[in-house]
């Protein structure tokens, strides 16, 4: 499996476990905080790309049939009709993208739970 990396270039799935980690990053059992970093920022980049995504869609979706004055790009510009085709077209294309955005956000909570115990456990020993 690729990753996009923060930058968008792919990269192989960082491995969360590392038998030759260095010692200031790997506890006792082995597990890499900078590789649990690592796959959290993987999976919050994927987030934010899914986010674009889904607002472009409804930006696109709104912009049809605009009236002279309002700006897709100055929210500040749009008026009731406007917002009521954008929150419309939400909901219409919430089935294709919270589901993905649940996942990696449940993924997310799930490292940052393994990371806390070693980050201070780390503290500790620093």
């Amino acid at each position: 499996m690729t990753y996009l990396t923060p930058g968008g270039e792919p990269r192989p799935a960082p491995p969360l476990l590392s038998p030759t980690s260095p010692p200031d990053t790997a506890d006792t059992l082995g597990i890499d905080r900078t590789r649990l970093r690592d796959a959290i920022a993987v999976r919050r980049t994927r987030a934010a790309v899914i986010e674009t995504e889904w607002i472009a869609l409804c930006e696109r979706d709104a912009a049809r049939g605009t009236p002279r004055g309002i700006r897709v790009d100055d929210r500040a510009t749009w008026d009731k009709a406007m917002w009521n085709r954008y929150l419309a077209a939400a909901a219409a294309s919430e089935p294709r993208f919270l589901p993905r955005l649940r996942r990696l956000h449940d993924e997310i909570a799930r490292l940052e739970a393994l990371l806390a115990p070693l980050s201070a456990h780390a503290a500790k020993a620093a």
